[in-house]
């Protein structure tokens, strides 16, 4: 039972990671779309 509970826990907390993966990349990408003409590419 203790193991189930670990990886529950384990469970949550690698899907707020991912959570937080994603809003970085689409804050990431919103930047790259507001700033383009500042980019000088």
């Amino acid at each position: 039972m203790q193991l189930k509970n670990i990886y529950k826990s384990m469970r949550i907390a690698s899907f707020a990671v991912l959570g937080l993966m994603l809003i970085a990349v689409l804050y990431a990408f919103t930047m790259t779309v507001l700033h383009w003409t500042g980019i000088n590419v």
